[in-house]
């Protein structure tokens, strides 16, 4: 899920916590991504603003989606864990 940067037109990507990634593991890394900053690989990181407002609208959604979906998740696992006692 790569936007375009405002500055050169590069690839932008969320920057993911590794540490949340490993010690929560898929979950960790859903809402990890849903929240991270935005990298740019040649203009480092870009504030949110400096996209256009249906890349902004864009990216609000995708962060919910991840963000429910890492819930989601977990509700899913602690269910069907919670089934197998």
């Amino acid at each position: 899920m790569a936007y375009v940067c405002p500055r050169c037109g590069g690839p932008v990507a969320r920057d993911v916590s590794a540490g949340a990634s490993i010690l929560f593991g898929l979950v960790g890394a859903l809402v990890s991504a849903a929240f991270g900053s935005l990298k740019c690989a040649r203009c480092g990181e870009i504030d949110q603003s400096e996209f256009p407002p249906e890349v902004r609208s864009q990216m609000t959604r995708n962060s919910i989606l991840m963000g429910v979906s890492g819930v989601v998740l977990f509700v899913v696992a602690i269910t069907f864990l919670a089934q197998g006692s």
